[in-house]
């Protein structure tokens, strides 16, 4: 089994950022007063991800260890995706908005987010809950993990293994949707010509495929990992992981290594620390 120590450090290390990058965002589009409803509703997604981070900050050590690194580096990868995502959308809607002041949309600025940049939102909210629903996923399976800990697997636990598998399997139809969907608009925007635009609009063509391909890249991400969620949530697979964890045992003595200590030890031994004096 990989270092649980690593595999958590490179994992909680890349939701720091993300924390932060949703906050950001998060503080942006709250500050607008009489915001379109596209926007009200992106404010939720931004807190539904904020909120799915915080419960995978509390995955433990053990369970990111059962997991593997490869659903750590394919967590890291989609979550970094996701931090990239606020950014991009954060600096764009500081530029759509630059006209407005203390929160308050001037016209110009309420067209353009009211109406012109509705794709690049309605974008930006599905990447969200695409991320959301992955990570959700995630520590859905890690806590079944750690609800199986030290013991066997029940035809209750069996139940739980099949919603779990259920859930996984959802959340991949719906990526798979996703990417296709994506795949069209991509394909669309970039056969649209700019010859039909007017000058002013060709960046706007640039924004909306940043953003169009940004989420594409998200959504992948996501599919990769939902898929080894999937060959994680396997009964098998999570018999010999409650396995794993019921036959070992960590012993430390600490630093008191002298004078004579016994004791009975049922199962193996793992992780013998006798200290030093």
């Amino acid at each position: 089994m990989a270092d649980p120590l690593s595999i958590t450090a490179g994992a909680v290390g890349i939701i720091v950022p993300a924390l932060h990058g949703t906050r950001l965002l998060l503080e942006d589009l709250q500050q607008l007063k009489e915001a379109p409803k596209t926007v009200k509703r992106l404010v939720e997604d931004v807190h539904s991800v904020d909120t799915a981070l915080k419960l995978l900050q509390s995955v433990e050590e053990r369970e990111w260890g059962l997991l593997g690194a490869g659903i750590a580096e394919q967590s890291e990868t989609t979550i970094s995706s996701c931090t990239q995502a606020c950014d991009l959308f954060r600096a764009d809607l500081q530029r759509w908005t630059r006209h407005s002041e203390d929160g308050k949309l001037a016209w110009q600025d309420r067209a353009n987010v009211g109406f012109f940049k509705q794709g690049q939102i309605k974008a930006m909210s599905e990447q969200l809950s695409n991320c959301k629903l992955t990570i959700n996923s995630v520590v859905s399976i890690a806590t079944l993990y750690s609800s199986v800990r030290h013991s066997h697997i029940t035809e209750e636990v069996k139940k739980t293994i099949s919603a779990k598998q259920t859930e996984v399997k959802g959340a991949i139809t719906t990526a798979d949707r996703q990417l296709v969907v994506l795949e069209n608009r991509l394909e669309e925007l970039n056969l649209s010509s700019d010859d039909d635009e007017a000058a002013g609009s060709r960046g706007g063509k640039t924004e909306a495929l940043r953003q169009l391909e940004e989420e594409f890249k998200g959504v992948k991400a996501s599919q990769k990992l939902l898929n080894e969620l999937l060959s994680k949530s396997q009964e098998e697979t999570v018999a010999k992981a409650a396995g794993n964890q019921s036959g070992l045992t960590t012993v430390t003595f600490g630093a008191h290594n002298s004078g004579f200590q016994a004791g009975n030890i049922n199962g193996g031994v793992n992780g013998i620390t006798f200290g030093r004096k």
